[in-house]
């Protein structure tokens, strides 16, 4: 009996890392929770709802980081005691005894860049602890600068701003559906609110950054709320620790902090 059970001891390890067949990967970036064109970074701890991916270079995971979804890259790399329940696609698997499944090709179709119209002179400001009684109608504006805990709105529609900045704990919401393209970047500061208002679906809400002689398109400071997706393919996409995401994240290469919560746009409240 004791050599029965050794054996069926050894039988199970030997079946603990049977694969099994894996859901193939988005083929669309604003499927992902986060996607990067050459490269992406999750800091320690972080939570991710869905799927994240790479499409031409490597995707990092650091320590503790919980990803619910799948992870593609031609090179993902795991920090101790990272954990991604959906599989992954790859060329090459670093901290993992899991093995690649491999990577479609193309994994995503080429992204777009973000095209956008003529500029405007046309500022809009929003002064410090002050807050907007007549929400912002669509249109082209120039740059949009909202002071430390002021709020402002926007009625919904398409706009279009040079850049937008988020001084500390100040709002940018959305009451209705919005497009918004940026020329330039946007900046929000620390405990921002930056998207869907309360009752809107941040999937209703996108964000598209031109970043026209910018290196980093979208930075967002520690513990800022973002409900929107935001894409910006051509440039650098920042997000600051114990920050919350609800909607996807496209750069050319982006890096998240430690702590943060990401949440793909799909089953987005």
């Amino acid at each position: 009996m004791r050599q029965l059970g050794v054996w069926m001891m050894v039988v199970a390890s030997l079946v603990v890392r049977v694969p099994v067949a894996l859901a193939a990967p988005p083929s669309d970036v604003l499927a992902y929770a986060l996607f990067g064109i050459e490269h992406a970074s999750v800091g320690g701890k972080a939570r991710v709802q869905g799927d994240v991916g790479v499409l031409s270079n490597a995707l990092e995971l650091g320590a503790g980081t919980r990803v619910t979804g799948l992870a593609a890259a031609p090179s993902i790399t795991l920090g101790r005691n990272a954990r991604v329940a959906g599989g992954f696609f790859c060329g090459t698997l670093d901290g993992s005894p899991d093995g690649c499944t491999t990577l479609p090709t193309p994994l995503v179709a080429t992204p777009s860049i973000v095209l956008v119209g003529p500029p405007s002179n046309s500022d809009v400001s929003a002064a410090r602890r002050t807050k907007s009684t007549t929400p912002l109608a669509p249109g082209t504006y120039g740059a949009l600068t909202i002071g430390a805990a002021a709020e402002l709105s926007l009625a919904g529609g398409t706009y279009q701003f040079e850049s937008i900045v988020l001084a500390s704990r100040a709002k940018l919401l959305c009451r209705a559906a919005c497009d918004i393209t940026v020329r330039r970047r946007v900046r929000i500061g620390q405990a921002t609110r930056l998207g869907a208002a309360d009752g809107v679906a941040p999937s209703g809400v996108s964000l598209l950054v031109a970043a026209q002689d910018e290196a980093t398109a979208f930075e967002a400071k520690s513990r800022a709320q973002v409900r929107c997706s935001v894409y910006a393919p051509s440039a650098e996409v920042a997000i600051g620790a114990a920050t919350k995401v609800t909607g996807a994240l496209v750069g050319n290469t982006v890096t998240v902090g430690s702590r943060a919560r990401l949440q793909a746009p799909s089953g987005a409240p």
